[in-house]
């Protein structure tokens, strides 16, 4: 039993990298939020994200404090995000359980986002990209 978590700690901790974080302060985030209520239909080829191909998810903020996200195998939702503590708290609620991801600077000018959140496999980090900014 002792072997089996130490594999799981392994294999949570390992997704996790060597990621350095770095605080986001509130005037430069407003280059990663779209400028705009949350439509009814989210237009994910003009409006801003951040996004990991590799993952794969995209997540767009939005000026009235809403995020959306695309998932390839959860899907796509909506939920709220807020600025706390230097770092971009995103909340959602789905069917099985509830989301949260945390987004902070890549780099000091917090030109480049990376996101934290823990999924079915644990802990995990993931550089992100800009897209349309």
């Amino acid at each position: 039993m002792k072997i089996f978590l130490l594999l799981i700690l392994a294999i949570g901790c390992g997704r996790q990298g060597t990621h350095k974080l770095y605080k986001i302060e509130k005037d430069a985030m407003t280059k990663f939020v779209n400028q705009k209520s949350m439509p009814q239909e989210v237009n994910t080829s003009l409006d801003k994200l951040i996004v990991n191909n590799s993952y794969p998810i995209e997540i767009a903020l939005y000026k009235d404090n809403s995020f959306y996200y695309n998932l390839a195998n959860l899907g796509d939702g909506r939920g709220t995000w807020d600025h706390s503590g230097g770092k971009i708290k995103l909340k959602a609620k789905r069917t099985l359980f509830n989301m949260y991801i945390d987004i902070h600077g890549s780099d000091e000018t917090a030109e480049n986002l990376t996101i934290q959140f823990t999924d079915r496999f644990g802990a995990n980090t993931l550089k992100m990209m800009n897209i349309n900014l």
